[in-house]
């Protein structure tokens, strides 16, 4: 409980700290959390410190634990990292303090120490996030820089009269358009708030609880550590809001106990990505890019929440159904009884950490703010920890928590004000309306090749940024254009949210899978192809919120069951295709897979109620195909 030799080591991705160092991390961390804590609790600070203290802490951090590059030292900073931290805190502490007296008296015309001031921060905000995410980032945001620029000379629609270099650092840094704009707003308000929430549901030991839940429900079915891993995952990443981390985290168990009992390594990997992918649209906490998306559409995120569980529930019955048929064509069973517990110890002993969710849940139906709940989720996980003495959190737990979440946000929040330089060009370009009209024109005005431009230039994306980062960019340039076509700002802004979620798991570059490849021992590409498998209906979801609205609850409650239903037994029938197994005989032949292919492809994609009926009349053709395969013939009376 008073354990405080954490403080004096910090292990990190790319460099460990010990001693002086670890200790003024650490601290830093919890200065960190404590402010945000205090923010989200009480609320009683400026924006623009809101803002700042936000933006500064993320990097000093990343600049202490994420060197610039391979040859700088891995066990402290070194002195260029020092210099970089001290002229963070000058450029950020300065808008902080001028911001006031910018706005009163220097608006369009800023002083020499405001340009100054603004090519130090902008430098640093794309210096940290290429220690952490690489340079495509950062080379995107310089490019978005140089069209405000160079924008006579840009082609067609894209041109524009430019701008002047003091234009373009004033907009992007002394206003809170750009670099201090939505993006910081929503991570420091909303964002970082949930990441301590989970930070200390994960110290109190509902991690743990999870995981023994996943364990006791799913280890007797076959291929049961897969299903553990789809669970846990599901459970899990409904708190962390993170892929990476969700893999990172559940999959060091799941992985090697899948491996263990018979999956291959790369199916391994790819369930443990996939799963972890699908955490991050998983009510009730979500991810960090929800919150972004309920900012923008300026809709409460209850009510976000609310509409994506029928899409989760969705996905997740996929999943496990490509699970499950996996298991049948290599033959797997589950695990042995004397590794599973006892479902009614294991919730007897942690029932509790289903409180603090509860908590969360139960605030956000009475109309307070998000950021608020999960204040008082955070202290209800501290005080329900006490519940047992194995769980208890102690002074050093609640001091591990809070640098926990400070550090778990280095990731996440490593990229948002190089984000914010993007959407500064944007915006100052007036480049979203240019986009959605060039992407209307490619499209022809169709709907369905604008979502498949979407979804392939979300991937593209995707390759340089996270989940949150795509969705950012992407709801700026792609999302007007489906708005334009006719379907509803809150619908084109999911369907624009799961395709940046769909680049965690397509090739070339899908981070959740390298990392889950990393754990399996696993080719990387060839883990991102099957997680890109296992992970099929992840594909077609931004179509169905557009062609199929009743999934997001629009409609009368017939409409909306009988759309799920028909879309779940399409889920099940797909899967019966790819994977070319049945839950009940094993592998099947052409013709069976073939009939489950059609009834996916009519339930999934409807069109009219005859569509529907024809898609479940093959679907059950393709089953009585294959019972009958499985059915044995009675044998011949005796004639004797």
């Amino acid at each position: 409980m008073f354990d405080f030799s954490w403080l004096f080591v910090v292990k990190g991705a790319k460099r460990s700290l010990a001693g002086f160092w670890a200790v003024a991390f650490n601290l830093t961390a919890i200065g960190f959390s404590l402010f945000y804590l205090y923010t989200s609790g009480f609320g009683l600070v400026s924006t623009q410190s809101n803002r700042g203290i936000y933006l500064m802490l993320t990097s000093v951090l990343v600049f202490l634990v994420f060197p610039a590059h391979r040859r700088s030292p891995t066990h402290r900073p070194s002195v260029i990292d020092l210099l970089l931290i001290g002229l963070t805190v000058l450029s950020i502490g300065y808008w902080i303090d001028q911001y006031v007296s910018y706005a009163i008296f220097r608006v369009s015309s800023p002083n020499q120490w405001d340009l100054v001031m603004a090519g130090i921060a902008i430098a640093l905000m794309l210096e940290t996030s290429r220690r952490v995410l690489g340079p495509i980032i950062s080379i995107l945001a310089v490019i978005f820089l140089l069209q405000l620029f160079f924008g006579p000379y840009l082609p067609g629609r894209l041109a524009h009269s430019g701008m002047s270099v003091e234009r373009i650092l004033e907009f992007t840094y002394s206003t809170q358009e750009a670099l201090f704009g939505v993006v910081t707003a929503t991570f420091a308000t909303f964002v970082f708030p949930f990441m301590i929430f989970g930070a200390f549901l994960e110290r109190s030991g509902a991690g743990a609880f999870f995981m023994d839940l996943g364990t006791a429900v799913a280890g007797k079915w076959r291929g049961g550590p897969a299903k553990i891993a789809v669970m846990t995952s599901a459970l899990f990443g409904s708190i962390s809001g993170s892929s990476v981390a969700n893999v990172v985290t559940t999959g060091s168990f799941t992985i090697p106990l899948m491996k263990r009992t018979g999956f291959r390594p790369h199916h391994a990997g790819a369930i443990e990505a996939i799963a972890s992918t699908g955490g991050q649209f998983m009510p009730p906490v979500m991810g960090a890019g929800v919150f972004i998306l309920a900012t923008l559409t300026e809709t409460s995120y209850l009510y976000i929440a609310l509409i994506n569980v029928i899409p989760a529930c969705l996905f997740f019955l996929f999943l496990l159904s490509m699970v499950d048929l996996e298991a049948v064509g290599l033959g797997l069973k589950g695990l042995p009884d004397k590794e599973i517990p006892s479902l009614r110890r294991v919730l007897a002993e942690g029932w509790h950490f289903f409180l603090p969710l509860a908590t969360v849940i139960g605030l956000l139906f009475s109309g307070y703010s998000a950021e608020f709940c999960a204040f008082w989720g955070t202290v209800a996980a501290a005080v329900l920890s006490w519940r047992t003495k194995a769980t208890r959190m102690g002074p050093g737990d609640i001091g591990q928590a809070l640098a926990a979440g400070a550090t778990s946000n280095t990731s996440a929040g490593a990229a948002i004000g190089t984000l914010g330089v993007i959407i500064g060009g944007i915006v100052l370009a007036g480049l979203g309306l240019k986009f959605s009209a060039v992407l209307i024109d490619f499209s022809g005005g169709s709907l369905f090749v604008a979502l498949l431009l979407v979804t392939l230039v979300s991937i593209i994306i995707g390759m340089g940024s996270s989940t949150t980062g795509s969705y950012i960019i992407l709801s700026v340039v792609a999302a007007p254009a489906l708005i334009q076509l006719g379907v509803p700002t809150v619908a084109a802004h999911l369907a624009v949210f799961y395709a940046a979620c769909l680049s965690n798991i397509t090739p070339p570059v899908c981070v959740s899978a390298f990392a889950g490849a990393a754990i399996a021992g696993a080719p990387p590409m060839k883990t991102g192809f099957a997680a890109l498998k296992f992970g099929a209906t992840l594909v077609l979801m931004p179509f169905t919120f557009v062609y199929v609205p009743e999934i997001l609850m629009q409609g009368d409650w017939p409409a909306i069951v009988t759309s799920s239903l028909l879309y779940a037994c399409g889920s099940v029938a797909l899967a019966i295709f790819l994977q070319g197994s049945a839950p009940i005989g094993g592998r099947i032949g052409w013709v069976p897979r073939g009939l489950f292919g059609i009834s996916a492809l009519l339930l999934l994609f409807p069109s009219s109620w005859i569509m529907d009926v024809a898609g479940l009349a093959l679907g059950l053709a393709g089953a009585l195909v294959v019972s009958r395969k499985v059915t044995p013939r009675a044998k011949p009376l005796d004639p004797c």
